[in-house]
């Protein structure tokens, strides 16, 4: 039987057989004349593409309805994403294993490995958190099943760094705690929810203090919630439903926005020495998941936020390294967010 409720099926295929009398029609006005080099050399078969677009009144309407049709007859998207139940989108990237995965897995633990005795010279502590994909957290609203590889490779990690020494924090169990009062990740999108990033943060801020990282601070920090605002996940543009989402999905969220503000006795002229740097990615840099302002909230304590989208967690580190923050007032701890599925990618984009 094929997926999803009678009234959506009977109308995805009202849609094909719509699209198709408006594809016949479009034919019908496209100028078909054409010279034989044309039809030798391929020229025609692109000048009757332009023209049955131009002829075509539908042609963007076409796209979501023919990204409607997969998403509602096959819970299928477009390439990066994987459809779940329920609504659940999971991003490709969580299920790539590329060839020399065992080994990418340790160039990155050696790598973070050198970063963290590196800063230790300086006296500066590094705590590494270690965000797990959310097909991890969610395997009950997958419809795949993940390769073996990728069912060890938060174990594998983490032994690796343990192996050399370094203490991280595996924000699984935080994430699992959470989940059991509400989401830890959005439904529509690759990262981790407001929730969710308060647990891990409050994990963070708890394993430095009792390791000794980081002394608790005395600085006023004020959280304070926005309310619930709409929310469209970034997996949704692989799923072009377009305006048919309202009927055929994926369902809307919504997202808690939340506000943190650190209060400062400095003088006008005074110059302030942040204590923690936050290193990371997207789920750092996004002021929505806010995780910035929650660790800001459980230390007690302003941060710097080095984090950056779209270049994994280890191109953020390097700019760090390289930053006048380092040289001139190195801070006394490092969060640096590092999500699994990177760790058994090449090092470096």
């Amino acid at each position: 039987m094929l997926p999803g409720n009678i009234p959506q099926t009977a109308a995805a295929f009202g849609f094909v057989l719509a699209l198709s009398g408006v594809g016949v029609l479009s034919h019908l006005r496209t100028d078909h004349s054409f010279a034989a080099a044309d039809l030798r050399s391929g020229a025609w078969q692109a000048g009757y593409e332009d023209a049955f677009e131009a002829a075509n009144p539908l042609e963007g309407f076409a796209i979501t309805a023919l990204g409607t049709l997969r998403y509602a007859l096959f819970r299928q998207g477009s390439d990066g994403v994987l459809v779940g139940h329920a609504g659940w989108l999971f991003t490709a990237e969580e299920f790539e294993t590329a060839p020399g995965f065992a080994a990418r897995i340790e160039t990155s633990a050696e790598y973070v490995t050198q970063v963290v005795g590196d800063m230790a010279a300086q006296g500066i502590a590094v705590l590494p958190v270690l965000v797990p994909d959310k097909s991890d957290l969610y395997p009950q609203h997958l419809r795949h099943k993940r390769p073996k590889e990728l069912l060890h490779r938060r174990d594998r990690f983490y032994g690796a760094l343990e192996a050399r020494g370094v203490s991280a924090l595996d924000a699984s169990p935080a994430l699992l705690q959470a989940a059991q009062t509400g989401p830890v990740f959005m439904r529509t999108d690759t990262h981790w929810s407001p929730h969710g990033s308060r647990s891990v943060a409050e994990a963070a801020a708890q394993h430095a203090l009792a390791a000794g990282l980081f002394a608790p601070g005395t600085t006023e920090v004020e959280t304070t919630s926005l309310g619930a605002q709409p929310f469209v996940g970034d997996l949704i543009r692989f799923v072009p439903t377009g305006a048919l989402r309202p009927v055929f999905g994926p369902p809307p969220e919504t997202l808690v926005q939340y506000v943190t503000t650190v209060e400062s006795s400095l003088g006008l002229f005074d110059a302030a020495d942040v204590p923690v740097v936050l290193v990371g990615t997207s789920f750092s840099a996004r002021s929505e998941f806010h995780f910035e302002g929650f660790l800001k909230q459980a230390l007690r304590s302003d941060v710097i936020n080095y984090a950056r989208e779209g270049t994994g967690p280890f191109a953020p580190m390097e700019q760090f390294l390289a930053s006048d923050t380092l040289k001139n007032s190195p801070p006394q701890l490092v969060i640096w967010e590092i999500p699994l599925r990177y760790v058994s990618k090449d090092l470096l984009p």
